[in-house]
């Protein structure tokens, strides 16, 4: 006679004590003593539907991802802190070049910091202030600030690289979302010696506000082409500015540095202000505006994101190796189950089932 142990799971255990051992008349050439004898039943994981095998295998996996991504993240928070003050951009971007034709002057890239270059224009208006004693404050001081801007940046999109916010330049270049990466956080604008018109009139509105000015932001959108400037209010109206394209100012100032809801009815002092520029694209550009709210939050979702992204540059790594101590701490415990010996009663809806069936 042949004794077997069956390792079954418990719905078939549940069946073999129904149809065979309770009805065994069902079955007589099964259970004759010619046949074999079912000595006993064993039992794997009844009480919870997993197998352990497969559970060891799922943290293995696990730890040893983290494992790299901790080690990833790791070199590269290093590398970003070791490379902090260079100018490394980020993945397939061609850093913007200076076309010798705007108001840049590479003597102000001192102005390193918002702070440094707030005192710079309060420094200017001090100069002309005290050579003009009538000069008033809320007229002069917006232009000066632009001013200061239009020469200390020339045009092009300052964006995050690997050595300030590797997160937001790794998500730009994977998803392909224009803009992701382009900074719109001052103190971050500041460290780069080109900025686009968005970016230069962020700056510019961020000082006056600090002084106290009320600032909006104007928005285009032409056929073709698209741009950023701002209105500052003084003087009872809105006032435009254009730090990026730098429209004659001695044109406007004639005008009373007009708002650009006067400007886009006046497409004559339009093309006369912006004459450097092709006619088409002024008249494309500068009739399709739309205002922003006044003292609204400046770029809230884009900087919220670059706030969030530079955190994690520098602690992204702190989460994976918590990740990789954890799973290494699941793994010992699912290696320690698939060591121990199965269960030898099948336990089913509450019910013990009998382990040895005699025959």
């Amino acid at each position: 006679m042949k004794c077997i142990n069956i390792v079954f799971s418990p719905v078939l255990v549940r069946w073999f004590y129904d149809e065979v051992y309770c009805s065994s008349d069902r079955f007589p050439h099964l259970l004759s003593p010619q046949s074999f004898q079912i000595c006993e039943i064993e039992v794997v994981c009844s009480s919870k539907r997993e197998n352990p095998i497969a559970v060891k295998k799922l943290y293995f996996i696990l730890q040893w991802s983290a494992f790299l991504a901790f080690n990833f993240f790791l070199l590269l928070t290093v590398y970003q802190l070791a490379m902090k003050d260079t100018s490394t951009t980020k993945i397939g971007y061609q850093a913007p070049v200076y076309d010798q034709q705007e108001e840049y002057d590479p003597s102000l890239l001192r102005l390193n910091s918002m702070k440094k270059l707030e005192l710079y224009c309060d420094s200017l208006f001090a100069e002309k202030s005290y050579r003009d004693t009538k000069l008033k404050f809320e007229e002069e001081y917006p232009s000066i600030v632009t001013a200061a801007i239009s020469k200390r940046f020339f045009h092009g999109y300052s964006v995050y690289g690997f050595n300030d916010n590797f997160v937001a330049a790794l998500l730009s270049s994977m998803v392909s979302v224009q803009g992701l990466s382009a900074i719109v956080i001052p103190d971050d604008i500041i460290k780069f010696p080109y900025a686009a018109c968005s970016q230069q009139s962020i700056l510019v509105m961020d000082i006056l506000r600090k002084k106290g000015f009320k600032t909006r932001k104007v928005g285009f959108q032409g056929k073709k082409y698209g741009h950023f400037c701002f209105e500052v209010y003084y003087q009872g109206s809105w006032h435009f500015f254009d730090p990026d394209m730098e429209p004659d100012a001695a044109v406007l100032a004639a005008y009373n540095r007009p708002g650009i809801e006067f400007l886009a009815r006046n497409p004559g002092v339009l093309e006369t202000a912006y004459r450097k520029y092709a006619k088409d694209m002024v008249l494309d550009i500068f009739p399709n505006y739309h205002l922003g709210i006044a003292n609204a939050a400046l770029a809230p979702k884009a900087s919220l994101f670059h706030r969030v992204t530079g955190f994690l540059s520098y602690t992204m790594w702190f989460f994976f190796l918590m990740l990789f101590v954890w799973a290494r701490r699941k793994l010992k415990n699912a290696r320690a189950a698939v060591g121990k010996q199965p269960a030898k009663i099948a336990v089913m809806d509450n019910v013990a089932y009998p382990s040895r069936f005699a025959l």
